[in-house]
């Protein structure tokens, strides 16, 4: 598949306890996320690099059409750093635990429409 020349994006500012992380999530023409960009420190720093692998692999899914929920429940939950709370769009407040845990976040939000949401939340406090 290739790339649109433009995509809309969103990007979110997630507080860690190693700095801003930074996600921007692509959508195509129908509001599907596309891909995903990332950043968290300086460049080349072990964390910025995390970000970036985590970001790639996630874009390469969601091309080939791994839907986001599935991704959101393989990326939650990882955990390289303490819990780290947030205030999400919608008045929640979650704990970022990780880079893949805080871009699962963001695509979760982004992605989901009310009863999604509110079922994926369901499905994820069953598994915890």
């Amino acid at each position: 598949m290739t790339r649109p020349r433009t995509l809309r994006s969103t990007t979110t500012k997630l507080a860690t306890e190693r700095g801003s992380l930074f996600v921007t999530v692509c959508v195509d023409d129908d509001g599907r996320p596309y891909e995903v960009l990332g950043s968290l420190g300086k460049a080349g720093s072990p964390e910025h690099g995390m970000a970036e692998t985590a970001c790639r692999l996630i874009s390469l899914h969601l091309r080939r059409g791994t839907p986001v929920d599935d991704i959101v429940k393989e990326c939650r939950g990882i955990s390289e750093m303490q819990p780290w709370p947030n205030r999400m769009p919608d008045g929640r407040t979650v704990h970022v635990r990780g880079i893949a845990d805080g871009i699962a976040h963001v695509l979760r939000e982004i992605a989901a429409t009310d009863g999604e949401a509110e079922e994926m939340e369901r499905v994820h406090a069953i598994a915890a």
